[in-house]
């Protein structure tokens, strides 16, 4: 029997006891797309799923939806992806001088475009014996405590999200890009706005939405007073008091809701490989706009 306890001291639940590969009835189904709707962050333990069965598994969160943001995904099987470090093939060698392999900062998926996936599934296969967390940062934890006033200061306010910001960060790091292929360069997205305070489409709770990677500016704020509030916001949202650093066992499987969390990777030391499955989660609802290019 399915067993479901607390993750984290920022919340989520640790699922136990189950097999996604086999059976699972209608209820338990329901109960698992209950407990990811309320909590937002699930750990499903002691897994050992093909590629395939993998894929399947995301109906319990809502069903997958294979975009794929900068990856040409596993040619094996349509669906998923491999994140690694020793890249999307396995040919990757980390470079003399790379002491830590994979890390990237606070961020959310799919954000370039207007209608970001719902969540993702990430497989541990191959676990480091140091490092290789992934973190987990509650959006919604972040806008709960803010004071009154700033809650009234950014209503109405939006996020200007930049792919060129983000992809410095991102192509810098070898093991975020497929070996020989330039799909990370700039202006292959244009800026997209969200609200800063953005609703859930399913829970309606307001989050905290300054993802770093991604966060160029405020939209009705170019100037530095803009600045100088995007940097407080991001200050508040990154407390240690609204994250979660998860250490994989091998067949866990991590999904979060990409709508309320943002996630990081902490990178793992070179020596080790370090290999998740990556399944996403489909979206749907426009929750952004396009911006004019300047």
């Amino acid at each position: 029997m399915m067993k479901v306890s607390k993750l984290s001291a920022i919340g989520g639940v640790r699922i136990s006891d189950i097999d996604f590969g086999g059976d699972v009835d209608d209820a338990t189904a329901a109960e698992i797309m209950r407990l990811y709707n309320e909590h937002g962050l699930v750990v499903v333990a002691g897994q050992k799923l093909s590629k395939t069965q993998l894929v399947e598994a995301g109906r319990f969160f809502g069903g997958t939806d294979y975009r794929p943001p900068a990856d040409p995904g596993d040619p094996e099987t349509p669906g998923m992806s491999i994140i690694s470090t020793r890249g999307y093939d396995g040919g990757l060698t980390p470079d003399e001088n790379e002491k830590i392999v994979g890390d990237i900062n606070w961020h959310t998926d799919q954000t370039y475009t207007v209608n970001p996936n719902r969540g993702k599934l990430l497989y541990a296969v191959d676990v480091p014996d140091e490092g290789g967390q992934t973190g987990f940062l509650d959006g919604q934890l972040a806008y709960d405590s803010l004071p009154a006033s700033m809650k009234t200061r950014i209503a109405g306010l939006s996020v200007n999200l930049s792919w060129d910001h983000a992809q410095n960060t991102i192509a810098r790091n070898r093991a975020y890009r497929p070996n020989g292929e330039k799909s990370l360069a700039a202006g292959r997205f244009g800026d997209v706005a969200f609200p800063i305070a953005l609703p859930h489409p399913i829970t309606g709770e307001k989050s905290l939405y300054v993802p770093p990677l991604w966060a160029a500016g405020i939209v009705e704020m170019p100037g530095a007073e803009g600045r100088e509030l995007l940097d407080e916001l991001v200050a508040h949202a990154t407390q240690a008091r609204f994250t979660y650093w998860h250490s994989y066992a091998p067949g866990d499987i991590a999904v979060w809701d990409n709508w309320r969390f943002l996630h990081a990777a902490g990178g793992t030391p070179r020596r080790y490989v370090r290999t998740l499955w990556s399944v996403v989660i489909q979206g749907g609802p426009v929750m952004g706009r396009e911006l004019a290019a300047a």
